[in-house]
């Protein structure tokens, strides 16, 4: 849900303006209705005219509630134009003027409920500046002042939900994004379509980054269907440039190309200056996909240029990535590898510097395959092991953040199943035989769940929406475990018990000892992948294989 889906003006006072705030009461909400519709720089001209008007010696209570919401409207305006700095220094003012204005009159107007939503649209902002840890403390703040007294309490329960939703898709915590969402969607059902429409959309791009592109055109679908219904401009746009990147991922390449189109139009209709770069990365995606390799690179080295280098993160990691791709099907090996670079060092999460880095370890294994001397393959084909065998290691170990379904499922079928046939393959290639060893023995020792229900969910269809009905929604069933499910004794150990908010989870399986009493040769890479992704790869505990 963007900023401007609850804007400030939006919330009901509990007591109707007085006569000498009543005219920027009203300034304020036509600004709003502005901001939902994409007319943001009309409605940043109103608001800032809004804000001057309460900056009086003898403004009261509800004068600062009055300056609280212009201002939060004003960060949500500077934060679609990409002005990201400012959105937070008017979004720090808004939320001091919402406390005065609570010392003054409590909450007699509904402040409250415009300070919390004011802290989660400042959070949405924090996360686009890449400021991951505040933005979590900012929703546990939000979170811990909600309570059934505010004025749309629902709303803003949800607000919060799918807030921290978002957040964990970004930081790569794909299951707890998934728990998340699910709560989320069960608030929303009973707001309406729109506000579903958020929670199908993330959980849909929660099915993008896990491989199930089935379940995701589903879920974008409805969210699609339900934004239709009256979301607001920044949601439509996003729905739309959703739609365009399951098709691309899909390989429908002229409907991809049309939607990034219409995205990038709607983006730029509405100035929304973040969505438009995501929507040009796509495009040009879409063009590198379909074999117009040069217009590709062109398209990405001119966003790239034009693109603010202290913001947009996210979308210039995007966009180096595919300039990545596009250098390396043009073979111009030493572009792609710095390219790739860039990318790496904007990821954040273990999860995006491992889809990097495979991309990385595959540029080299061809970069070798076009080698002419002997030394040079040999080179190559070492730096590509030396990033393929961390990034196998870490994407098994993140397997283990997810619960045992379907979802923890597809990761192993769709994300980490690549990254271990990259990495046995060169590993074969190089000859190490007890490199390969000790891998196979390692990835025997790793828990999996083949079972017929995983099976079963994964083909399950969507029910489908219809205008005008209640809102539908059945989860995907997930797999549960029973005692005919055997866990091989140097897989895992289990984290936590299974509860209602709480899943079932594997701790971090301990390490495998190949050969007792020879010198292990996968600790080495252990550490590193260790030390590369931030995550625990394996239990310093250890068994043996034999």
């Amino acid at each position: 849900m963007s900023a401007d889906e609850l804007p400030a003006s939006g919330i009901r006072g509990r007591l109707p303006a007085t006569a000498r705030w009543r005219p920027g009461r009203d300034r304020n909400n036509e600004a709003a209705m502005l901001l939902h519709t994409g007319r943001t720089a009309a409605a940043a001209a109103i608001l800032e005219d809004v804000v001057s008007m309460t900056r009086v010696a003898d403004v009261d209570g509800e004068g600062l509630d009055l300056r609280a919401r212009a201002l939060l409207n004003l960060a949500a305006a500077r934060e679609f134009e990409g002005a990201l700095d400012d959105s937070i220094r008017f979004a720090d003012e808004g939320l001091a003027s919402a406390a005065a204005a609570i010392a003054l009159i409590g909450d007699e107007r509904a402040t409250r409920t415009v300070q919390i939503n004011g802290m989660v649209a400042r959070a949405q902002t924090l996360t686009l500046r890449d400021r991951f840890d505040d933005a979590f403390a900012g929703l546990d703040e939000a979170e811990a002042l909600w309570d059934e007294t505010l004025d749309q309490p629902e709303l803003l329960a949800f607000a919060i939900r799918n807030a921290r939703t978002s957040l964990l898709i970004l930081a790569g915590r794909l299951q707890d994004a998934a728990d998340e969402a699910q709560r989320a969607l069960q608030v929303a059902i009973a707001l309406g379509p729109e506000m579903a429409g958020h929670a199908y959309a993330n959980l849909g791009v929660i099915a993008q980054r896990t491989g199930d592109e089935v379940a995701a055109q589903q879920y974008l679908t409805l969210a699609q269907q339900t934004q239709e219904q009256g979301g607001a401009a920044a949601s439509r746009q996003h729905m739309v440039e959703n739609l365009a990147r399951s098709a691309m991922q899909q390989g429908r390449h002229r409907e991809a190309e049309e939607g990034f189109r219409r995205a990038a139009d709607l983006a730029a209709a509405a100035g929304l200056t973040t969505r438009l770069a995501a929507s040009r990365t796509g495009l040009a995606a879409v063009l590198l996909q379909s074999g117009r390799i040069g217009a590709a690179v062109k398209a990405l080295r001119t966003l790239l240029a034009e693109l603010d280098p202290t913001a947009a993160v996210h979308e210039r990691l995007e966009a180096y990535a595919f300039l990545g791709d596009a250098e390396s099907a043009r073979h111009r090996y030493p572009a792609a590898d710095e390219a790739y670079r860039a990318a790496r060092d904007l990821s954040r999460s273990a999860g995006d510097r491992c889809r990097v880095n495979l991309r990385r370890a595959e540029m080299h294994a061809e970069w070798a395959a076009m080698s002419i001397t002997p030394r040079a393959r040999m080179q190559r084909l070492q730096q590509a092991r030396d990033l393929a065998v961390p990034v196998l290691l870490a994407t098994e170990a993140l397997r283990d953040g997810f619960a045992p379904g379907v979802l923890r499922e597809r990761w192993a079928l769709q994300v980490a199943a690549p990254a271990r046939e990259l990495a046995f393959r060169l590993v074969r290639t190089l000859g190490d035989a007890p490199l390969l060893f000790e891998l196979v023995e390692n990835a025997a020792a790793t828990v999996t769940l083949q079972t017929d229900a995983a099976a079963a969910a994964v083909s399950e269809p969507l029910p489908a929406y219809e205008p005008g009905a209640v809102l539908p929604f059945e989860a995907l069933p997930e797999t549960t475990m029973t005692d005919r499910d055997e866990l091989p004794a140097a897989a895992a150990g289990v984290l936590s018990p299974a509860s209602s908010t709480s899943p079932l989870r594997f701790a971090p399986p301990p390490r495998v000892v190949a050969l007792p009493g020879d010198a292990p040769v996968l600790e080495s890479w252990i550490r590193v992948a260790e030390a590369e992704y931030g995550i625990a790869v394996r239990a310093e505990t250890a068994v043996a294989a034999w």
